[in-house]
């Protein structure tokens, strides 16, 4: 049962998982025109100027040093997670990237397993399992070229998974706060990753008034999506919140057939089908779970 107060936060949550398909989309669209890392420093960086003059704007304080350790592991493995989320959009089409990139809610159960001590549920072990067979039926049709794309989005997950069990520690700071510091320590470890890109950044040529619009509207989508998202877990249940972040993959679908007028495979199905489902019924099994404990 969503209890009243959870409302807000799974707002929030569904706004967040909307505004991450469309970067997602952006991005994806831009893959024969930049690199992925330098798409990658433009999310980074325009989420950073975006939020420092949001934060001024709204008299919000702005820390980068003196901060809880949660905030730079939050801060620093989020931007290696960027880092695999822009490979990945760039090298596999936007559904099956958003699905694997969606595999957070499994790991966050091995995480919190971990942290606690405790011993891996049937649940999880059972979503893992669908989990590993989803991604063998996503790499069928794309075996040739998006194997190593595919390990990346694992690994995204994983990284995405830690950073948000960390922002989950930071309650005492406001999200501007939080979305800042990480953005600025993205936009520093995303532009070392791009100095081998660095000639393809100034070539002007590519620079036309659409790419200029995409480029901007993944940095804003990247900002309102980071917000949201940070606002979600802060306010309500971090399972739930993780329950309907899994709606990006039917945003991004939808992007698919809309934009691209693309048509899925059965592989394709069967794989998002393998890693979504499952894990919604083990993080609702998590709350059916939580409620009769509180009952």
């Amino acid at each position: 049962m969503i209890k009243p107060k959870n409302i807000p936060a799974l707002g929030w949550m569904l706004f967040s998982a909307f505004c991450f398909a469309l970067m997602g989309a952006f991005t994806h669209s831009l893959k024969d025109t930049f690199d992925w890392r330098i798409t990658g420093f433009a999310r980074a960086f325009i989420n950073f100027i975006f939020v420092v003059a949001l934060a001024y704007a709204t008299k919000k304080p702005l820390i980068f040093f003196k901060v809880p350790s949660s905030l730079w592991w939050r801060s620093v493995v989020g931007s290696l997670s960027i880092l695999c989320t822009f490979y990945v959009f760039a090298n596999l089409p936007l559904a099956e990237a958003t699905s694997l990139v969606n595999l957070v809610p499994i790991w966050m159960a091995l995480i919190v397993a971990f942290v606690a001590n405790q011993a891996i549920s049937r649940s999880v072990l059972v979503s893992i399992l669908c989990g590993i067979a989803g991604v063998y039926f996503i790499q069928q049709p794309h075996f040739d070229k998006g194997n190593v794309a595919i390990v990346v989005g694992i690994f995204q997950a994983l990284f995405a998974a830690v950073a948000v069990y960390n922002l989950h520690l930071t309650k005492g700071l406001h999200p501007t706060t939080v979305v800042a510091h990480f953005t600025g320590v993205a936009s520093v470890i995303t532009f070392i990753a791009l100095i081998p890109s660095l000639p393809h950044l100034f070539d002007g040529a590519k620079y036309t008034l659409p790419v200029i619009g995409e480029l901007l509207g993944i940095g804003l989508t990247g900002t309102a999506a980071q917000l949201a998202m940070t606002r979600a877990y802060m306010l309500g249940n971090p399972a739930q919140n993780s329950t309907v972040g899994l709606a990006q993959v039917a945003f991004a679908t939808v992007f698919d057939i809309v934009i691209w007028n693309r048509s899925f495979s059965l592989e394709t199905v069967i794989g998002i089908l393998l890693i979504t489902v499952p894990t919604t019924f083990f993080v609702a099994r998590i709350q059916l779970r939580n409620r009769a404990q509180s009952v």
